[in-house]
């Protein structure tokens, strides 16, 4: 079986419905591993470490790596810097790794105003934008979405701004192409 980004998120969500049950971590690692194990994949699943992580090698020997909830999701992993202050959000960081490229996901809170924010992230982006697509969506003061895309090397970076209670918080995803 193929393991594509898809299927791995599809399992992810099953494994954290299945880590909030009352089953023991185990039965539930087991149950997952199962479920994955058809047409010669081989998969590992840990629920232990307060993260989901599951890692699958298919038939072909191609091995992929998901860690959702408390993955160590760095500025260098993203490709901007994160907004000076920032504290992450707790259960908000994920890395995908698959022979196809690699997704991280972090989310960030900051007491600062959603249109400060976004304005340090325009002018990161915007930076390194050359021989780029720079793309931005806004509704109002309080809601903007920033996206970098770089064809040549499949390579994306959308940063999401959004007024909190107090503050803002922020989704950083980047999505990167195999290197061939």
């Amino acid at each position: 079986m193929k393991m594509n980004s898809l299927t791995i998120l599809s399992v992810a969500a099953l494994a954290v419905f299945a880590g909030c049950s009352k089953a023991p971590e185990n039965v539930a690692e087991k149950v997952i591993e199962s479920a994955l194990e058809k047409d010669g994949t081989k998969a590992k699943v840990d629920l232990s470490s307060g993260s989901t992580r599951i890692t699958t090698t298919d038939a072909s020997g191609k091995t992929s790596q998901l860690e959702m909830g408390a993955a160590n999701v760095t500025e260098s992993d993203v490709g901007v810097p994160f907004y000076p202050g920032t504290k992450p959000l707790e259960g908000q960081a994920t890395r995908i790794n698959t022979p196809d490229g690699s997704a991280v996901t972090v989310g960030l809170h900051s007491d600062d105003a959603p249109a400060k924010v976004a304005a340090f992230y325009r002018e990161r982006l915007k930076a390194q934008a050359e021989g780029k697509q720079f793309m931005e969506m806004s509704g109002g003061d309080s809601n903007t979405t920033l996206m970098l895309a770089d064809e040549k090397s499949k390579a994306t970076i959308q940063v999401h701004v959004s007024k909190a209670d107090k503050g803002s918080d922020v989704q950083i995803m980047s999505n990167r192409g195999a290197g061939k």
